[in-house]
């Protein structure tokens, strides 16, 4: 559940504030996803785009949170807590391909996650 939920002015629905989950055990600060695909274009002699075709649709995620991982390692598959990202919650695979860890004298230890999600692998 959101921390809170903030009412739209005039409107009727409702905008969630906060995180919904903590995600790989971290006190989460931020899950971000950016989702694209690979695109192939056909131009005509004069330059001009006339057909496009996209594929291979994959999600960037990235979760900044406080705290150490346990045994999550570079490769291992993500799972994650929440749903509420907008990403495909079947069908799809989330790869780690980044963990950094950030230690500090001013501020407790943080550690950020970076992933892909890929749609159509399901192993």
């Amino acid at each position: 559940m959101a921390c809170g939920t903030v009412l739209k002015d005039g409107d009727t629905g409702t905008i969630d504030f906060g995180v919904e989950d903590d995600e790989l055990g971290l006190v989460t600060q931020s899950v971000s996803s950016n989702q694209k695909v690979d695109k192939k274009e056909i131009r005509d002699k004069c330059g001009i785009i006339v057909a496009v075709a996209t594929y291979n649709p994959t999600a960037e995620i990235t979760i900044e949170g406080y705290g150490e991982l346990g045994s999550t390692n570079v490769g291992d598959t993500l799972t994650l807590t929440s749903s509420d990202y907008n990403l495909s919650t079947s069908g799809a695979k989330n790869v780690i391909e980044e963990i950094t860890i950030e230690k500090t004298n001013e501020d407790f230890v943080k550690t950020t996650v970076k992933a892909t999600q890929y749609s159509g692998i399901n192993s």
